[in-house]
């Protein structure tokens, strides 16, 4: 009960602290009731959503980046959806190199660029590195459906 009450409290600072960010930006969008995904079985690439083998496990995360930010290389070994709630995020992903060379350098072989109001399924496995290209500050809302005990990123 903690965890849940201490996520929302998370999701109403955001909100309450963006409000007057997103006013002032040409990224608003206004927020209705309703669906942001349904019916959704497979990633960006058409890969086939897959459960954890082990004990289920939820986390969901809040990032909020200035611009310029570039994340590391990193894969997901979950697979779980994402909200663009300010800005635009930014995703390059090497659809080539294999889930086990970390230490090699990654190329992007695919760029993809979300925007305010736009929700997605992220690409389990599949190292990615993802970036705010804008000139605003990115604001975006992640929940992942992975296996308790486990790690949601690896690099």
């Amino acid at each position: 009960m903690k965890y849940l009450s201490l996520v929302l409290a998370i999701i109403v600072t955001v909100n309450c602290n963006s409000r007057s960010s997103l006013e002032n930006t040409h990224t608003h969008f206004q927020l209705e009731s309703g669906n942001l995904m349904s019916d959704i079985s497979e990633d960006l690439l058409g890969n086939s959503l897959t459960y954890p083998d082990g004990d289920p496990s939820l986390t969901t995360s809040v990032a909020v980046w200035e611009s310029g930010f570039v994340s590391p290389w990193h894969y997901h070994p979950f697979t779980g959806s994402a909200t663009v709630l300010q800005g635009e995020l930014t995703v390059d992903f090497d659809t080539t190199s294999s889930i086990n060379d970390s230490d090699g350098d990654k190329v992007s072989s695919m760029r993809k660029t979300f925007k305010a109001g736009e929700a997605i399924m992220a690409i389990q496995n599949v190292w990615h590195q993802a970036s705010n290209q804008s000139d605003e500050q990115l604001i975006f809302m992640v929940s992942w459906i992975g296996e308790k005990g486990k790690p949601v990123v690896m690099q």
